[in-house]
């Protein structure tokens, strides 16, 4: 495995262990999860642009888009106290960042 795949593997594996000592609702906990483990996947993330690559010619546009969208469709199932932090609000915006980094870092390789 090299260098940088195991690098955006420990960031994944950090984020799950931040949410998982979050308090935060069940099922705003298991949205977040869900996003985690789809789009700071490196492996995840690589086998989609290859098959977005067929069905257009900006693969790392859409799945970008797609990335933002389904955050903003898991914030929707947070609740009042799980947004009432701006702990939650920094991580999330760190998801995003660490996302845009792998996704850059994939389409350089």
């Amino acid at each position: 495995m090299s260098d940088w795949i195991a690098y955006y593997e420990d960031n994944k594996q950090s984020a799950l262990k931040r949410i998982k000592n979050m308090s935060l609702s069940v099922r705003y906990r298991k949205e977040l999860n869900c996003w985690v483990n789809k789009y700071l996947d490196p492996f995840s993330v690589a086998r989609t642009i290859s098959d977005e690559r067929t069905e257009t010619l900006d693969p790392y546009s859409r799945i970008r888009i797609e990335a933002e969208k389904d955050l903003e469709f898991t914030l929707l199932t947070a609740t009042g106290k799980d947004r009432s932090s701006s702990e939650i609000i920094f991580f999330e915006s760190n998801l995003l960042l660490l996302f845009n980094l792998m996704l850059k870092h994939i389409g350089t390789a």
